[in-house]
């Protein structure tokens, strides 16, 4: 008999992605995968093109500005939880997964009271309050970074497998380019800081690096008329870069916030890097890059004490040895097998 999984995952792509990665896996070994997102987010025009059942109700993140809204999102809560029962018992899955984000509250709870076993999975390193709530009632708790659970199991972050063979490819092979060679992306969505970062960095720099930049939906036209406007030409823009794994190919050094998902791939690949972290209240995406600065692999500086000086010096101070040096310890902090050692642990969790 197959064993059946729903997969609890939404809301970006950083967690769409690496949820795809391990539902993928599981599909080749024979697994039966459904997918559990919101109705409203991204995941429900992606994941059908996938090619994956899914199935479709309205989570609601936690608001507590007056006793109202807290007394509102409490009842919302209680029906995205009803809500994911009546799934669970439709379907019967043998497991539950869940990636983060504020959707797995309800879904991890239902699977906890239809007494389902309940994997998650934390990306950051820092630990989510959805996760710090799930993690009293799961089965097993993994972890993308040490120490994040108490008790967890480090498995890292699933990467695709372009990035695996990418940093497989890179371990052995490094180029250095002249001029330098530049990304830099604020994610998907863009970010408005660092494309001013951008835009500074093609005029003073100018043909000392070629830019490669991805400037979020919406934002090709206002951004590439700041470049034109400056008289650069050192600049490739685009909205969205599809083949991320190319880009990476491409790059001697990279500028770009410090997701979890961004971090472990940056890690695998072994570029050297500028974290501009979002400010998140827990500094999340701070503390996915201290590692990395702590053994010279990258470099942080926070959005509200942005220093462009320092940011043309380190740019200037690469060389083919520098970026070597860097790039091995980088290595040194990476997972690339991070969707084997999740598929083991799954399978090995003894099911009803």
């Amino acid at each position: 008999m197959k064993k059946k999984i729903i997969i609890v995952a939404g809301g970006t792509r950083g967690h769409i992605n690496p949820a795809l990665n391990i539902a993928y896996k599981l599909i080749r070994k024979g697994w039966k995968v459904r997918w559990l997102g919101s109705l409203s987010r991204m995941e429900s025009k992606i994941i059908p093109k996938k090619k994956i059942n899914i199935c479709l109700i309205e989570f609601f993140k936690f608001e507590n500005k007056n006793i109202f809204s807290i007394i509102k999102t409490i009842i919302k809560l209680i029906i995205s939880t009803y809500k994911s029962i009546i799934i669970y018992k439709k379907y019967k899955p043998n497991l539950i997964l869940t990636m983060g984000n504020y959707i797995s509250g309800p879904s991890g709870l239902a699977a906890w009271l239809c007494q389902i076993p309940l994997a998650i999975h934390e990306q950051n390193n820092v630990l989510g309050i959805t996760n710090k709530i799930l993690s009293k009632i799961a089965t097993i708790k993994m972890q993308a970074y040490p120490n994040t659970f108490k008790n967890g199991i480090l498995v890292g972050n699933p990467i695709s497998k372009k990035i695996i063979k990418l940093s497989l490819y890179k371990r052995s092979i490094i180029k250095i380019h002249k001029p330098i060679h530049l990304l830099i992306t604020g994610g998907s969505q863009g970010s408005n800081i660092i494309n001013k970062i951008g835009v500074k960095l093609s005029k003073i720099l100018k043909n000392k690096v070629l830019i490669f930049h991805q400037v979020g939906n919406g934002n090709f036209k206002k951004i590439y008329n700041k470049y034109k406007k400056n008289k650069m030409n050192n600049f490739i823009l685009r909205e969205y870069i599809k083949n991320i794994h190319k880009a990476y190919k491409w790059a001697d050094i990279i500028i770009c916030r410090s997701g979890a998902m961004t971090v472990s791939e940056i890690t695998a690949v072994g570029l050297p890097a500028i974290f501009i972290p979002f400010q998140h209240k827990d500094k999340q995406q701070y503390y996915n890059a201290i590692n990395l600065k702590k053994i010279g692999a990258a470099k942080i500086y926070e959005q509200n004490n942005l220093n462009i000086n320092s940011i043309i010096n380190t740019i200037l101070s690469l060389n083919k040895k520098k970026i070597i040096n860097m790039s091995k310890k980088s290595y040194k902090l990476s997972i690339i097998n991070s969707t084997e050692l999740i598929y083991k642990e799954l399978n090995n969790i003894k099911i009803n």
